[in-house]
């Protein structure tokens, strides 16, 4: 409902169609090595604003039955061929990650801060707890096994709750985590253990998140694109 007030009540102006043929017409459909796009304006502008109607558009999921390109269509009336430029770009399949970096980050701003918050965001939209690199890294490894709702069951077997309720307090559930490691993973208790209680920093490079953002994308069609917005 949120999302369409928003897209309803958006209002494109002449200046703003500007951006989206720009946009639309250099950012996408021109063969490029350039990964990145950067929106520029003076404070209020409706820079946000803008971006998060990009990833709305680009995302294109059904609200109300509705594609959320098709409620644009009357908005670009007057412009049927930048619609027509719109249009096509929503015709990949497109996945979008839209998020306010000064909020996810962490109060402890080091030289990783910028790349922590990139994979902090990937991870959740795995469906993984990215406020915590050691227990998403562990998550995302039992998910490239196949195993990441065999490992959801026996966790909810053996406590009685859900690992995503459960997971923010990981630290304290030991007794639950360590015998469904073994079971699931075919881990020796040791090893389990040994995982548990390490409290060294997670080693986390730029090398390993691309390659898992990678291996992600390859997994998809030939077409499809995942924004980090």
């Amino acid at each position: 409902k949120v999302i369409e007030q928003e897209v309803g009540e958006y209002v494109i102006t002449n200046e703003l169609k500007k951006h989206f043929i720009t946009f639309y017409a250099d950012a996408l459909n021109i063969p490029t090595a350039d990964i990145g796009v950067w929106i520029s304006g003076f404070f209020g502008s409706g820079k946000s604003h803008f971006l998060k109607m990009l990833s709305y558009i680009m995302e294109n999921k059904k609200i109300n039955g509705v594609r959320t390109v098709e409620r644009f269509r009357e908005k670009f009336s007057d412009d049927l061929g930048t619609f027509m430029l719109i249009d096509q770009a929503t015709k990949p399949e497109t996945e979008t990650i839209l998020f306010n970096i000064g909020i996810q980050s962490s109060i402890n701003k080091d030289d990783t801060a910028v790349q922590r918050v990139f994979a902090k965001v990937f991870y959740e939209h795995l469906g993984l707890y990215g406020r915590n690199l050691k227990v998403a890294q562990l998550e995302y490894y039992i998910l490239r096994q196949g195993k990441y709702d065999e490992f959801k069951a026996a966790y909810l077997r053996r406590s009685g709750k859900t690992w995503e309720d459960d997971r923010q307090g990981f630290a304290f559930k030991g007794k639950f985590i360590v015998p469904t490691l073994m079971e699931v993973l075919d881990m020796s208790e040791e090893h389990a253990n040994a995982w548990f209680k390490d409290k060294a920093p997670v080693e986390f490079s730029i090398e390993l998140l691309v390659s898992q953002i990678k291996e992600y994308v390859d997994s998809k069609s030939k077409d499809f694109h995942l924004l980090f917005m």
